[in-house]
């Protein structure tokens, strides 16, 4: 069937998350590095008149871009809050204006958890992140804690809000946007006729899915069978999701 659907399309939207999709998930997002075989893979099929490729992260823009490296990709970064590529020069005007909203909070939150083992806090301008995979189990509940009381206030005030991954909780600006959204608005740029597919291995992947299958594309999970998923179509990991990228070289 996915085959068959490949064959009959004239244009291909490919989109992929990157942290546990187009790489292992790393305990430092700084060890997340591309292996050079994907890269090569990206920049062949990006060649290729019928696949316009686009990378949709958590990352900032800035970040993924510099990490996938292959020009002529759509870039869509801290989930599609902010997108470059052909034809596409975006930033969610909302997200914007709680820029310097954004730094004082990473600034609070900098100081409250400057003594917490293991935690890693992420400025991304428009969002923040905060890493607890290296933090001892026993530590993860006041980390939580500290992340909760310190932007208490600004959640009282309906600027932000937060919303959790694989150990790690992000805050972002409380706007009616996700990865869903962002790949509607690739669509709109460069044709809602091409055939969707979507790669992803997250909570915030699934809103993408759900829009991708909406049209009759392809969603496809990266991971294990017992984590429930929108997605009708799944891999095991991101060796896999290579492995079908080399296939849709060469049909």
């Amino acid at each position: 069937m996915v085959s068959q659907m490949l064959r009959r399309a004239c244009r291909v939207l490919l989109l992929s998350d990157y942290d546990g999709t187009l790489t292992p998930i790393v305990d430092r997002p700084d060890l997340a590095v591309l292996a050079s075989e994907t890269r090569d893979l990206l920049a062949d099929l990006s060649r290729d008149e019928r696949f316009i490729l686009g990378i949709i992260s958590g990352r900032s823009m800035d970040d993924v871009r510099g990490r996938v490296g292959v020009n002529g990709l759509v870039y869509a970064g801290n989930y599609g809050l902010e997108i470059q590529g052909p034809g596409l020069d975006y930033t969610h005007p909302a997200a914007e204006e709680l820029r310097e909203t954004q730094g004082r909070i990473y600034s609070r939150l900098r100081d409250a958890l400057v003594d917490e083992p293991g935690v890693i806090l992420e400025d991304k301008g428009l969002t923040l992140s905060v890493h607890y995979r290296l933090t001892p189990q026993e530590n993860v509940p006041r980390v939580e804690e500290i992340f909760g009381a310190t932007i208490a206030p600004f959640l009282a005030e309906g600027q932000v809000k937060v919303t959790r991954g694989k150990m790690v909780l992000e805050l972002m600006p409380r706007v009616l946007w996700n990865k869903g959204t962002a790949i509607t608005k690739i669509a709109e740029t460069h044709g809602r006729s091409a055939l969707m597919i979507f790669f992803g291995d997250d909570v915030s992947d699934e809103d993408g899915f759900a829009v991708v299958q909406e049209v009759e594309g392809i969603a496809v999970k990266v991971g294990p069978a017992w984590e429930p998923t929108k997605a009708l179509y799944r891999v095991d990991s991101p060796l896999e999701v290579v492995d079908t990228l080399k296939l849709l070289a060469h049909l």
